[in-house]
């Protein structure tokens, strides 16, 4: 199963409730909404989709379904944008 870890190349900073980062190699600024924060502190332990949606689910008010296919549209921009990277395990 594809699981995705974070680049942690990048530099970051709470500002209230989102995140705000900085990857150097790239010379770009990232800003996470709190959810998409969330997402990123549960990274911290590198996960699949479904591991992330199951935590999610008991956290948001989110069908399982819907969460699924909003988590794994940011996973794959954040990809893009060079914030994570994926693995196999």
């Amino acid at each position: 199963m594809k699981k995705f870890y974070r680049n942690n190349r990048t530099i970051s900073g709470r500002l209230h409730d989102e995140l705000v980062m900085m990857d150097i190699s790239q010379g770009k600024y990232f800003s996470l909404n709190p959810v998409a924060t969330r997402i990123w502190d549960l990274l911290e332990k590198p996960m699949d989709c479904n591991e992330l949606c199951s935590l999610l689910v008991e956290e948001y008010e989110v069908e399982p379904g819907r969460c699924n296919e909003e988590v794994e549209e940011l996973l794959q921009e954040m990809e893009k944008l060079g914030l994570v990277f994926t693995g196999e395990e």
